[in-house]
């Protein structure tokens, strides 16, 4: 059992929300706040400062509109702390992503503070903080696009052409063809309705945007 406090770093862009954990965090005797952050630019900087001690990273997967929380994973590495996400979304795909990348845990926003608190205990100690309702549809849910699909879905789901589709992300049209061949393949769609519609159904792609 270890002697020393959890370091945790805070990330999330609601400062409601922030705030809440912060001073649960600060108010335990066994946690101690290493640092907050409200973006991926400003959480990368605190892990990379040359006095970062951090155990466990808390942070949203939806940072500014983005799935940044997902990319932070990616910045941490393995060998970095454990990361805990939080999320209002809990669609299995993007679970999945998360538990593939890396993540030690997953949790839902409305979860109560103390909850939250547990997970970051049971992270620092090695665990992983998945419910078995999530391990169990992350077993059978479909793996998420990466970011660079996600932005052709989303131009799709507005009705734009292979052709708008490359100019607006600066590649050919046969890019685009290529991107939408490997998705047909893989999700087992035969169209671009279909396609659209799962991509919709899953929560990869919102009518306001970016899941």
């Amino acid at each position: 059992m270890r002697s020393d406090p959890v370091r945790v770093l805070l990330v999330d862009d609601h400062p409601a929300i922030l705030d809440a954990v912060a001073r649960a965090v600060t108010a335990a005797d066994d946690l101690a706040l290493a640092g907050t952050a409200r973006s991926l630019h400003e959480a990368r900087a605190a892990l990379a400062a040359a006095d970062a001690r951090i155990d466990v990273v808390v942070s949203d997967v939806q940072l500014a509109g983005e799935a940044e929380g997902l990319r932070l994973l990616d910045a941490v590495g393995k060998d970095g702390p454990a990361v805990l996400l939080l999320s209002s979304f809990d669609q299995p795909p993007l679970i999945r992503t998360a538990f593939d990348r890396g993540a030690a845990g997953y949790l839902i926003k409305t979860s109560e503070v103390g909850e939250i608190l547990d997970a970051v205990r049971t992270v620092a100690g090695g665990g992983t903080a998945f419910s078995a309702a999530m391990l169990r549809a992350i077993r059978s849910a479909p793996r998420r696009p990466s970011d660079r699909e996600i932005e052709v879905l989303e131009l799709l789901c507005g009705g734009a052409s292979n052709d708008e589709i490359g100019v607006r992300l600066g590649v050919t049209e046969k890019t685009v063809e290529s991107h939408l061949r490997r998705l047909f393949d893989r999700y087992g769609v035969l169209s671009r309705t279909e396609l659209a519609v799962l991509a919709l159904r899953e929560g990869w792609v919102t009518e306001m945007g970016r899941s």
